[in-house]
């Protein structure tokens, strides 16, 4: 989109022409893209923004309807902090010719310097659309998204979207004055992203550079305490501090790490060095307060705590960690996140589990109490007293957060006793432990519910001599063997509900290998799972068991509680070689990603077609989209394409869909 390659070389050769030839126009705003090149993406900053104007001022002397020169001149004030100015000459071209690439760029641009975040990703996402293989657009797409993402509460969707337009904004090639801080931005959406081996990588080649190797030293602690390598992350802030001395929340999160590893004294130093450079540090306050709790001295952190909630009152971690406010729970059931060596007589709530997709706790833009220790925990949930402050709080939107910790507390104890148990199903099976598991699946992980489905002949036979005694005779042993496989069957059959709650891909596939290869009674659990999901097999087979036991009307009550209201929700559709899109006809061989809906199936080609040119295929007012039913007044929009109806929505699923695909395989072969 602007020059780069031997800019140098360029700008002198441009300059020599122009001298020579004075009355052309294009060469003089070759000339001033050339100057605004070296000024926005070189270094060059304000001076060279300046000449850039100047030439292109020149040439609207002579042309006042040259859209280019319009372009580079309001592309130029931006840079040069002067918005106001530079609205005038973009608002003309865009009368001019609203379908340029660098001039959605320069109205991006713009409003990204106004904080209007929204507008700014609108506009660079035309510029993408307009210039596909130009990186300029991407890379600035990707930021603006990052910044939105931060803004509205690290919205997965929007850092992942962020991550692919700033990966492709490396594969397209930009300048290597700019690779650096690329690697940087991208070091820190798989921060956001939880890919923490990634980020790790890109922060290792970041410090090869001399601008950044503070920036990337500090990143590297981050990766590491994420990691459970707490002297790893102490040593990388150390590092930092080398470079940059006075920085609280390096500090802050020092703090954190020697709390971890129980170095309660080297805690409370770091803390009040944080708290010495910047008193206000909610970080670092919250952290003191806890090595207070740990060192047995709660009066001293309830001062601390109080201090924090009279400059934060919404501080909801200081609110949760309040002595006789806090939880015995549970910590991660797979232990990635060790806890510290030794424990206090204090236990903090565990923060509550990351969904997928989400920004891992401690990104810059998720959480802003990054290195709350994660322990493990055993016990119940003790709920908040009435002396306590979470008890006396006045804002509703405080008290009703806190109402919400309290519960993920309580889900996240249960779903604990829950994983144990099921660690040792062949022991603790049953129908009760399989109903608990129904009730905590969204806080189990999935792993361990699949784990717990494994159960063999002779757990079922030791299970009938330990809950029974040993039997008089063989009649009575077989009885009591016989009682036990039910109660493993309603226990399988619960577990496959369990999997079923937390609409997964792969837990749909475990279902449907379940309906086909297990006995009828199983399966007809595995066909109640894939029911809601809201497929419209297992629904019919369920119906046909239904009607020959007499049953159908109770199915249909139990089926409205438990399919999906409204269509199926769209799916991705790789391993069934029979289907084809409905819109082109390309099966899944021809194509990389396919998205199978309600009435159609839809490739990526057809969907990147639509997404670049959304206005070219408006729909209907009463079109109705054939991947879940939206219409128009439910949706964003919806498009036709080829006879094919799709909402934005459903248009978004795909693209992330494949946004992600394409992100993976970059990352893989980083």
């Amino acid at each position: 989109m602007f020059p780069h390659k031997k800019l140098d070389w360029h700008t002198s050769r441009l300059e020599k022409q122009v001298q020579d030839q004075p009355d052309d126009p294009e060469l003089r705003h070759e000339l001033a893209r050339a100057y605004l090149s070296r000024g926005l993406y070189h270094g060059g900053g304000e001076v060279w923004c300046n000449r850039a104007l100047t030439q292109a001022r020149k040439v609207l002397g002579d042309d006042p309807t040259h859209v280019g020169a319009l372009i580079t001149a309001g592309t130029a004030l931006v840079g040069m902090g002067r918005p106001e100015n530079g609205r005038r000459y973009l608002d003309e071209a865009m009368r001019a010719d609203p379908e340029r690439a660098d001039l959605h760029l320069a109205l991006g641009a713009l409003a990204r310097s106004e904080g209007d975040r929204g507008l700014a990703v609108r506009h660079l996402e035309t510029a993408c659309r307009l210039a596909p293989d130009a990186w300029e657009p991407h890379l600035y797409l990707g930021r603006a998204l990052a910044e939105l993402a931060r803004a509205r509460g690290a919205s997965p969707r929007l850092v992942e979207r962020s991550q692919f337009h700033l990966v492709h904004a490396l594969q397209l090639g930009p300048t290597p004055d700019l690779t650096p801080p690329l690697l940087r931005d991208i070091g820190l959406s798989c921060l956001a992203t939880g890919r923490y081996a990634e980020a790790e990588k890109f922060f290792i080649r970041l410090r090869e550079h001399d601008r950044f190797r503070s920036t990337a030293r500090f990143h590297l602690g981050m990766v590491a305490y994420h990691l459970g390598k707490y002297k790893n992350a102490i040593q990388h802030f150390r590092q930092h501090l080398q470079d940059r001395a006075e920085d609280p929340r390096v500090y802050a999160r020092m703090a954190m790490a020697y709390l971890q590893l129980g170095e309660h004294g080297r805690a409370r130093e770091a803390c009040n060095q944080a708290l010495l450079l910047d008193p206000g540090n909610r970080l670092a306050r919250y952290t003191l307060g806890c090595t207070l709790l740990e060192e047995g001295n709660p009066n001293e952190a309830i001062r601390v705590f109080k201090e924090a909630l009279q400059e934060h009152p919404d501080h909801m971690e200081v609110y949760l960690s309040w002595p006789g406010c806090g939880a015995a729970g549970v910590g991660d059931h797979d232990g990635a996140r060790p806890g510290p060596r030794r424990r206090g007589p204090h236990l903090r709530p565990p923060a509550p589990r990351r969904r997928a997709g989400a920004p891992p706790r401690g990104h810059p833009g998720a959480d802003p109490h990054p290195a709350r220790p994660a322990q493990r925990r055993t016990g119940r949930v003790r709920c908040p007293s009435s002396s306590t402050p979470p008890a006396r709080v006045q804002d509703e939107g405080v008290r009703f957060s806190i109402w919400e910790a309290a519960c993920a507390l309580a889900n996240a104890a249960i779903a604990d006793d829950v994983a144990r148990a099921l660690q040792e199903a062949g022991r603790t099976f049953g129908p009760e432990l399989g109903a608990r598991a129904v009730a905590a699946a969204a806080a189990l992980p999935e792993p361990v519910l699949t784990r717990g489905l494994t159960l063999s002949e002779a757990d079922i036979k030791r299970a009938a001599v330990d809950r029974h005694g040993p039997a008089t005779d063989v009649t009575a042993h077989r009885q009591n063997v016989e009682q036990e496989r039910q109660k493993a069957r309603a226990h399988q059959a619960l577990l496959l509900l369990a999997i079923a709650a937390r609409r997964s891909g792969a837990g749909r596939r475990l279902l449907e290998r379940w309906a086909q290869t297990a006995d009828a009674d199983l399966a007809a659990a595995a066909h109640a799972g894939l029911a809601m999901y809201g497929d419209p097999d297992a629904i019919r087979t369920l119906s046909a068991r239904a009607r020959r036991a007499g049953s159908h009307r109770r199915l249909e009550a139990l089926l409205d509680s438990i399919v999906p209201t409204g269509d199926v929700a769209p799916r991705p559709v790789s391993d069934q070689a029979d289907v084809h899109c409905t819109a082109c006809g390309r099966t899944a061989g021809q194509t990389d990603h396919l998205m199978a809906g309600t009435d159609a199936v839809i490739c990526d080609v057809c969907v990147i077609e639509v997404s670049r040119n959304r206005r070219a295929h408006p729909a209907p007012d009463d079109a109705r989209c054939a991947f879940c039913s939206k219409t128009q007044l439910e949706s964003r929009g919806v498009y036709r394409f080829e006879g094919v109806d799709i909402c934005a929505s459903c248009l978004d699923l795909s693209l992330g869909l494949m946004e992600r695909e394409q992100v993976d395989r970059f990352l893989a072969a980083w």
